[in-house]
């Protein structure tokens, strides 16, 4: 089988209520924004990368790389920009990360996709954890999720069971899930690099 061409979209799109409102893929990280990590684990195993945010566009358009917003109006959550990434890729694997994985495996990507031909939707299971908001999925979803939007449904774990996504195991890896999502967290991170 050949590389499958993906399209990497990075959330960070939602509230970052856990820090305070700020928004949580420009919080600096060893003088890095958040988003700016996941973007230097990812791009060598891409082909193109697209960024959700909701707010902050002009910063996050620094990057270079197409920017945009989730066509639902409100903060619905990462379903919200999954649904509207899917809208604007070109590819038929895409694969959502959210901004606070700085840490992701360099061979995140080969090993989701082994399991393309069996499953739509793919993600990582670090051991202890799901990382659902970590998902390879393929365009075709768009119809069903869209669907589940539409009955005010937001619960991404439920949908993932809905359509039969597969739990990759990364249990060699379980540091490289960390999620920064609250401010202790980063700075117990900021300060172990000192």
């Amino acid at each position: 089988m050949g590389k499958l061409p993906i399209t990497t979209i990075i959330l960070a799109g939602g509230k970052s209520t856990r820090m305070n409102g700020n928004d949580k893929g420009l919080l600096q990280l060893n003088g890095k924004p958040l988003y700016q990590h996941v973007i230097e684990r990812i791009e060598s195993q891409t082909d193109f990368i697209m960024i959700n945010c909701n707010r902050n566009l002009n910063q996050y358009q620094k990057a270079g790389y197409p920017t945009f917003i989730d066509d639902l109006a409100g903060y619905h959550g990462p379903l919200s920009g999954i649904y509207s990434g899917l809208l604007r890729s070109t590819t038929d694997w895409n694969l959502f990360v959210s901004c606070d994985t700085p840490f992701l495996p360099d061979d995140l990507i080969f090993r989701l996709t082994q399991h393309t031909t069996t499953h739509y939707a793919i993600y990582p299971f670090d051991g202890r954890y799901h990382h659902p908001t970590i998902l390879l999925i393929h365009k075709t979803i768009i119809t069903p999720l869209k669907a589940y939007l539409a009955q005010g449904e937001r619960k991404l774990m439920l949908f993932l069971q809905q359509i039969n996504a597969y739990a990759v195991d990364f249990s060699d890896k379980p540091s490289c899930f960390t999620n920064i999502n609250t401010p202790e967290i980063l700075e117990q991170l900021t300060q172990s690099k000192k």
